[in-house]
C-alpha cells in the first residue's frame, strides 16, 4: 500500500475510518480495488474503527510512522487514543506522524503528546473547501495548528488547490518542520493553482528554512494551461 507521504517509512493502521467525506479521498480510491475486498476492510469500509491487534506492531530505530494512514484520529475515542500513545511513548527512538483535517484533536484534555510525535494538519488552500469536504474550513485548521505549542509540526498541502498568495504566510506562521505538497493525482477536477504559484510557494517556504517535499505528480501542473 502507498505510504502517501515521501518522508514516511511505514504506516500503522491501528485506527481506520473517517467521516469528512472528501470527494478526493485517497482511501476511497484504495478501497475500490483489492484492498476493499481484504478481510480488514471488507465489512467496515471507511467506518471509524479501532484495531487493537495492531497494538502489537513492532517498529525499528529510525522509522517514521504514519499513524492511521487509512483514517483520521479525530474520530478515535480518547481511551483508545491513549492506548495508541502508550505504544508511541514506549518507542522514543521512532518518530510518529499524527495527521488530521480536524480540529481539537491536539487539544484533548488529559492527552500528553510525546516529543517523538509530529502534529500534522492537511491544508489544501486558504479558500472555501465546503464543496469538496465536510472537514473544518481551512482557516479553522490553520488556527488549530498555528496556536499549537507542540514543537514538531507537519503540513500536507495535498491535493493542492488554487490559493491566494497570503496562504504562504499561513504556513510560515505555523512553523512546520516539513511540508509535503502534492496534486490531484486521481483527477477529481479540483481548482488548481498555476505552476508559477506553486513555485513561489515552495521557494518562499524553503527560504524560510522549511523542508519542502514535492510529491510525484505535482509536476503535472507545470504543463497545465491556465
Amino acid at each position: 500500500m502507498s505510504r502517501m507521504f515521501k518522508t514516511i517509512t511505514k504506516t500503522w493502521n491501528v485506527f481506520t475510518g473517517c467521516k469528512f467525506d472528501c470527494t478526493y479521498c485517497w482511501v476511497d480510491e484504495l478501497l475500490k480495488g483489492r484492498l476493499g475486498a481484504s478481510s480488514k476492510y471488507k465489512e467496515i469500509g471507511k467506518a471509524p474503527t479501532f484495531h487493537p491487534s495492531e497494538l502489537n506492531k513492532k517498529f525499528k530505530l529510525g522509522d517514521f510512522i504514519f499513524v492511521a494512514a487509512m483514517g483520521d484520529l479525530t474520530f478515535c475515542p480518547s481511551p483508545q487514543l491513549e492506548e495508541i500513545l502508550i505504544i508511541i511513548k514506549n518507542n522514543p527512538e521512532v518518530d510518529f506522524l499524527i495527521q488530521t483535517k480536524g480540529v481539537k484533536l491536539f487539544q484533548r484534555i488529559g492527552i500528553i503528546w510525546p516529543r517523538n510525535v509530529y502534529h500534522g494538519i492537511t491544508i489544501e488552500t486558504n479558500r472555501d473547501t465546503s464543496a469538496f469536504s465536510k472537514a473544518p474550513a481551512p482557516f479553522r485548521r490553520f488556527e488549530e495548528i498555528a496556536s499549537d505549542r507542540h514543537p514538531r509540526k507537519f503540513i500536507s498541502v495535498e491535493p493542492i488547490m488554487d490559493f491566494d498568495m497570503w496562504f504562504i504566510g499561513w504556513i510560515i506562521n505555523i512553523m512546520p518542520e516539513i511540508v509535503e505538497i502534492g496534486a490531484d493525482n486521481y483527477h477529481h477536477n479540483l481548482p488548481e493553482p498555476s505552476w508559477d504559484k506553486v513555485v513561489s510557494l515552495m521557494s518562499v517556504l524553503r527560504d524560510a528554512g522549511i523542508k519542502v517535499v514535492e510529491k510525484e505528480g505535482l509536476e503535472r501542473l507545470q504543463n497545465s494551461i491556465r
